[in-house]
């Protein structure tokens, strides 16, 4: 079976594969750790090997044991069945590349996650109320969801000032509080200048593992550099010669 982003190579005469992007190890729906692919080989009988080593799923109580047959390098007493190969395993893990990542149901959990994290982000605002010990503290600020009621959040910054400690302008009316509300909601509501994306590859797409790993390369570079210009030239000039 091809893979997506793999290389095929020889090694003391059996073939075998080496991962572009980065590998993700599943149980259920949660991801257990992720693997740089160019230090992922997928052997001729499809065994996963990371870094030399074979990535095992082995039952709680027998973890112990296997780690010490690692250790000693006794992999040919491992039970086969604590090897893992890509896609669903008798051991209970899920391993895929980038490819079948994006398909996987933890996968789009997470992404549904995180894209309702950034809309909530997106609603959270800092409202300056006074300063504590006249600067010799942090500054007191309201920090929450901007598109509440002015109602609440009025409540909550009048706790604020009376409740924290050494507040300079612990008594602010209603009205004063009010139009600091009114202040934050509006430069919110205010559009600004979006960050440029690259329109051919989008948030999280990583330039070092040409994949979107969202960083989970361990390297990861959302723009262009002429440092990783120059590492993907010379990784051009070698596979031509």
């Amino acid at each position: 079976m091809r893979l997506g982003g793999e290389k095929l190579m020889k090694e003391e005469g059996k073939m075998k594969m080496e991962i572009k992007g980065v590998l993700r190890v599943v149980r259920g729906v949660e991801l257990k750790f992720s693997l740089p692919g160019p230090s992922v080989t997928i052997k001729a009988d499809g065994t996963i090997w990371y870094q030399g080593v074979p990535v095992l799923g082995a039952p709680e109580d027998k973890k112990a044991e296997m780690s010490r047959l690692v250790k000693a390098g006794k992999y040919a007493e491992i039970p086969t069945e604590y090897f893992s190969r890509m896609g669903d395993n008798a051991n209970g893990l899920w391993v895929g590349d980038d490819e079948a990542w994006g398909k996987h149901p933890a996968k789009i959990a997470e992404d549904k996650k995180r894209a309702e994290q950034e809309i909530e982000d997106k609603k959270t605002v800092r409202i300056y109320l006074s300063s504590r010990g006249w600067g010799d503290y942090s500054s007191l600020e309201w920090v929450g969801d901007i598109t509440r009621s002015d109602a609440e959040i009025l409540r909550e910054c009048k706790e604020l000032l009376a409740n924290g400690h050494d507040v300079d302008k612990a008594n602010q009316s209603d009205t004063d509080i009010l139009r600091l509300v009114q202040e934050a909601r509006e430069a919110w509501a205010t559009p600004s200048e979006e960050a440029e994306i690259d329109v051919e590859h989008g948030v999280g797409y990583c330039y070092s593992c040409e994949s979107y790993c969202y960083g989970d390369c361990g390297d990861y570079q959302p723009k262009m550099t002429r440092k990783i210009m120059s590492k993907h030239a010379r990784k051009e000039e070698h596979l031509d010669e």
